[in-house]
């Protein structure tokens, strides 16, 4: 039995299965590749002294090209801003490829070629390129041409986006409850989504009350804080536990105050749109429950029970 594949990638080498039974002599195998009206052919002979078996096949011989990938740092650069950008080659079997790269070339919007590298080796298979931007470019698409493939960026005079943050928590938590929802959302004025990334504090303050409020000038104030932090496709929910704050002293008025910070996705902190916020909650103890009731009277069309529940926290 003979396996072999139906397609060889040039420059690269194809394996031929054989499979040979209830043989106990020397076998010699020939294997010709041979091209006929260009369709290639692989004809494979096994010589013995009993054996002679003659087979051929078609097989399509392809060259190879390896899948080239660009990537930019970001999509969109202020003027005077530099662009760094990767490329990466890989073979049939993802492994990144250390050929050279002949030419790697970037073009302005207007088609003019105003970078170029020859002969570029990778280390590891990664070439790092930069390209530092005027202070004055031209606005618009630019292209990084490499071996074919090629990826777009574009320059444009930033104008930072208006947006709004809000911040949607329960305004009071009680007692019974082991948890309660923080929703922070962002969107601009025009109603569409803000993709990017939030950070928030989540504080327990406390503020003496009472006496020993009185006899301080001002409140001493303490505070317990958890971090929470994540992408948001315009909102981001958690769910945040009670057991992670201090609710056991009963001399202190508590409080939960969220601080949250919107960071634009293609800005970041340094250069990028940053939004702050925050919101405000209260923790209550529900000590007992009463109803009081007057004496009733019983007329045609009236309940029997007249009186208002009243709760004490």
């Amino acid at each position: 039995m003979v396996l072999f594949p139906a397609v060889l990638y040039y420059p690269y080498t194809g394996k031929v299965h054989i499979h040979l039974m209830d043989l106990d002599e020397p076998v010699r195998v020939t294997l010709h590749l041979a091209s006929s009206h260009g369709v290639p052919n692989v004809t494979l002979e096994e010589q013995g002294s009993s054996l002679q078996v003659s087979e051929w096949k078609k097989v399509l011989v392809k060259g190879l090209e390896l899948g080239t990938l660009v990537q930019t740092d970001k999509d969109v650069y202020k003027p005077g801003q530099t662009v760094k950008f990767r490329i990466v080659r890989l073979d049939q079997n993802f492994i990144p490829s250390n050929r050279e790269l002949p030419l790697v070339a970037v073009q302005d919007p207007s088609g003019n070629r105003i970078a170029q590298w020859r002969e570029v080796s990778p280390r590891q298979g990664i070439v790092d390129l930069s390209l530092p931007l005027a202070a004055e470019p031209a606005l618009g698409t630019y292209i990084i041409e490499v071996e074919g493939k090629s990826h777009s960026f574009s320059v444009e005079e930033y104008v930072l986006p208006k947006f709004e943050m809000t911040i949607d928590l329960p305004p009071v938590v009680l007692e019974k409850d082991e948890k309660f929802q923080v929703e922070i959302c962002g969107r601009y004025t025009y109603g569409k989504p803000v993709q990017g990334k939030v950070q928030a504090s989540l504080c327990q303050s406390f503020r003496y009350t009472g006496i020993l409020h009185r006899l301080h000038s001002a409140p001493q104030k303490e505070t317990n804080c958890i971090e929470v932090s994540g992408q948001k496709n315009g909102c981001f929910s958690t769910e945040v536990l009670l057991t992670a704050f201090n609710l056991t002293s009963s001399m202190h008025e508590k409080q939960f105050e969220v601080q949250a910070l919107l960071v634009e996705d293609g800005t970041g902190r340094d250069s990028g749109v940053l939004l702050p916020g925050n919101g405000l909650c209260c923790w209550c103890m529900v000590l007992h429950s009463s109803l009081r009731a007057p004496k009733c009277m019983w007329h045609r069309g009236i309940g029997l029970l007249q009186g208002s529940p009243k709760a004490a926290l």
